[in-house]
């Protein structure tokens, strides 16, 4: 068996159980680190700014695998509807450009391969969603180019809980499937997780009962519950975008391509589509596809009927000639139980938030 850092994490096998052995030591440094880091910010001897508009952070405690990006675009939508603004704030993760930059809405940009210079959640955020997107690795030089662009009633600053340079009015944490609270290296986790207290809103998108007993005495409308559901198929070709109903996924022969932290919910989605996945081909997150990489997914579909991969996979596979139509992206969207409560709670903090901004 393969070893990967998830059979590390699990414990899965003799070799995995002595490797997750051996990183228990440094997960007790990693834990003191984050936690010095974070009374860093606290006692004031580390730097926080504050930007010109309110901050809405949405971030995690374990690394990917929560739907932060997904949604981020749920909170977009959702303050559009109530007359709110707002742009994106992202580190632009795996790009290889330096400086702030504003990611444009437009399907050009995919064509033209700049996931590269602006990174592949970014770029699918303004592409594939219309979203005004600013990319820097200092957050609040992204916002400062952003606004010379665009006019925003509030920042949403993108995988922000650890981010604690920029200073937030609201925070919004996910709770994912992973709740062992083992710390990186032995574990997924960033920081430990008693530290969800810091959070002013909780979205548990998986494993709601072991997170219930965790979050046992936290307020009940600090908690909600949400989880992602696929929407379509979207492919792409010089003509531009073309969806696709999930029907088509049934009985198909597929080959999955994915470059994100964890491909078994998404291997879940394809599934409850009665999807026959025949080959998985698993990258790094945020991978960047090479010619060999394209040659090696040509090889292994050619007696498939579909190659199926995740939104921010597709704006970088584009750049390669696949058949038409046989490479598809499945598109996902957010839903929060009880979403209204939750926006009309972060609209009221919203406001009085802008008494307390810089103008």
């Amino acid at each position: 068996m393969k070893l990967s850092i998830r059979n590390v994490w699990e414990r899965q096998g003799v070799v995995g159980k002595c490797v997750w052995l051996l990183f228990l030591p440094l997960s007790f440094l990693y834990a003191i680190g984050a936690q010095f880091r974070n009374g860093m910010f606290v006692l004031g001897c580390a730097r926080s700014v504050r930007l010109s508009k309110p901050v809405l952070s949405v971030g995690n405690l374990t690394v990917g695998g929560t739907g932060k990006t997904p949604s981020c675009l749920w909170l977009a939508h959702a303050l559009k509807d109530r007359g709110i603004r707002s742009g994106i704030l992202s580190r632009g993760y795996g790009r290889r450009k330096d400086g702030a930059m504003v990611i444009e809405p437009s399907y050009e940009n995919v064509m033209a391969g700049s996931a590269l210079s602006s990174g592949d959640e970014p770029l699918m955020m303004a592409a594939l969603y219309s979203q005004t997107v600013a990319v820097a690795e200092d957050r609040s030089n992204a916002a400062l180019e952003l606004l010379k662009k665009k006019e925003v009633d509030v920042f949403i600053l993108d995988d922000g809980f650890q981010h604690r340079r920029v200073k937030r009015d609201i925070d919004v944490l996910l709770l994912g499937a992973d709740t062992s609270g083992w710390m990186l290296p032995a574990g997924p986790f960033r920081e430990p997780r008693r530290n969800h207290r810091r959070a002013d809103f909780l979205l548990i998108t998986g494993a709601n009962d072991k997170w219930s007993s965790v979050l046992r005495g936290s307020r009940g409308d600090k908690a909600f519950t949400a989880s992602l559901s696929p929407v379509s198929l979207l492919s792409f070709s010089a003509n531009g975008p073309k969806e696709f109903p999930l029907t088509l996924l049934y009985r198909s022969k597929i080959v999955t391509v994915t470059g994100i932290a964890d491909p078994r919910p998404f291997y879940r989605l394809v599934y409850d589509w009665e999807g026959e996945i025949v080959e998985t081909l698993e990258f790094s997150d945020h991978h960047v596809y090479t010619a060999r990489d394209w040659q090696e997914i040509n090889r292994v579909s050619r007696r498939v009927d579909l190659i199926i991969t995740t939104e921010k996979d597709i704006v970088k596979l584009v750049q390669f000639p696949f058949a038409k139509d046989k490479l598809l992206a499945l598109r996902v969207a957010m839903s929060v139980e009880n979403g209204d409560a939750l926006i009309n709670a972060i609209v009221e903090k919203l406001n009085r938030a802008r008494d307390n901004v810089v103008s």
